[in-house]
């Protein structure tokens, strides 16, 4: 009699699942071996500590004397901060910002809860150049805020537009005030 191999059910079954089962553990070996090649390469993407520090400046605002104005640059672009005197604060609260060429009250231009510092970008929105106006000695324009040298523009000390070609308030940064003395930018 010959010997004939006998196949079961059962060895048609394992079969494909031994191959199955292979199949699933190469697939996992690949992508774990692709996940440490590729982690490195997304790694080397993040900013390092000193890019962060330039991207997320930490500024002492305590020294800023009422009615001065510390200038720092972030970004290329000049950043004001201004500390209002009581005077400054209350000449300018109540306006009605319907009056004035671009609409914005005095909430609209102060943190709540750090109501005495103003934080604008110091570029006229009319043409970009400089403005004046950080110091008392510096030519601020009839509301004592800030002045264009280049076409006239004057903005009141929360940088609302008041006068000139200019037709924007200037622009006001992203920034965080962590307490009463620092200011962290981005």
């Amino acid at each position: 009699m010959a010997n004939t191999a006998t196949h079961t059910a059962s060895d048609e079954v394992e079969a494909p699942a031994k191959r199955d089962f292979l199949k699933i553990l190469t697939v996992s070996a690949g992508a774990v071996a692709l996940g440490a090649t590729a982690w490195p390469l997304i790694d080397a993407m993040n900013p390092t500590v000193s890019e962060l520090a330039v991207a997320k400046p930490i500024v002492n605002v305590g020294g800023i004397a009422p009615n001065t104005a510390l200038r720092i640059m972030w970004l290329g672009q000049p950043i004001y901060i201004r500390k209002l005197t009581p005077q400054q604060i209350a000449d300018n609260q109540f306006i009605v910002p319907d009056t004035l060429p671009d609409p914005a009250s005095y909430t609209d231009r102060v943190k709540p809860g750090y109501e005495t510092f103003v934080v604008v970008v110091g570029l006229n929105t009319g043409i970009s150049c400089e403005l004046l106006g950080n110091s008392p000695s510096d030519a601020r324009g009839p509301f004592d805020g800030w002045s264009c040298p280049c076409d006239g523009s004057i903005y009141d000390p929360l940088g609302r537009v008041r006068s000139g070609p200019a037709r924007k308030n200037l622009a006001i940064p992203r920034f965080t005030f962590l307490n009463d003395t620092q200011i962290q930018f981005g």
